[in-house]
């Protein structure tokens, strides 16, 4: 493979993060009803209602959020190339333990849409399996999220203890934030005790601290990963 080859799938790469960015927020949060999230203490009426008075928008939406979820996996693929020329040697634990965190995270968010994409099939089945359903997919989210966590905190200390390159890749303040970022989703495990308050997951702690906060973060990881990619290609390193 010759070295423009490289580097177009090595950018190609690296903008598929925020195009899944982009692509969940209209269709997962915006076609699919949850901005702002159902409440965790409706009846269960109320969520077969948000169903069928949404049913269209929540079926198109789920389901192409599913699909372009997988557009973190190359994101994830070269976050990963980048880490092991920092982590040079036989031991790459931190790129590894990147890697593995992005690909299960892909599976976590896909099965927690796969959970809404069953309740919007058969919105005349009972209320309450609706609920339920509606449930597991948000528990899912806000419960199972240590391998996103461990994803961004390898990234963050791969990228501060980098003595390999000139400048560094993200400066100390991104790779703080980043950390920040993954640490915002510990308190959101209350959701699966607390169906009320900030710690509900509708609430302040449970959607509005952790979600907007890992989507700033991928933002701001791939501004500085793009810059980073351009100054290797200007210096021509390889």
């Amino acid at each position: 493979m010759d070295e423009n080859t490289k580097l177009m799938y090595q950018r190609l790469s690296l903008y598929s993060g925020p195009f899944f960015v982009i692509t969940f927020v209209i269709f997962w949060a915006w076609m699919g009803d949850n901005l702002p999230p159902p409440h965790p203490d409706w009846p269960a009426q109320a969520f077969t209602d948000r169903y069928v008075e949404h049913l269209t928008g929540i079926r198109v939406g789920f389901l192409v959020a599913l699909i372009t979820i997988c557009f973190y996996l190359p994101w994830t693929g070269y976050v990963t190339a980048r880490m092991m020329r920092i982590e040079r040697g036989h031991y790459p634990v931190l790129s590894y333990l990147q890697l593995m965190g992005g690909c299960l995270t892909v599976m976590v968010v896909s099965i927690s849409m796969f959970c809404w994409v069953v309740a919007a099939q058969r919105p005349e089945r009972s209320p309450e399996l609706t609920q339920m359903l509606t449930d597991a997919g948000w528990l899912m989210n806000d419960t199972v999220y240590m391998c996103t966590t461990l994803q961004m905190f390898a990234m963050a200390l791969c990228f501060l203890h980098d003595k390999t390159s000139k400048i560094p890749v993200m400066p100390n303040w991104a790779n703080y934030l980043t950390i920040f970022c993954g640490a915002t989703f510990f308190p959101a495990s209350l959701t699966a005790i607390l169906r009320d308050g900030p710690f509900a997951y509708d609430g302040l702690i449970g959607f509005w601290l952790p979600y907007p906060a890992w989507l700033i973060w991928l933002f701001v990881a791939t501004y500085y990963l793009i810059k980073d990619l351009n100054r290797r290609v200007a210096d021509g390193e390889d």
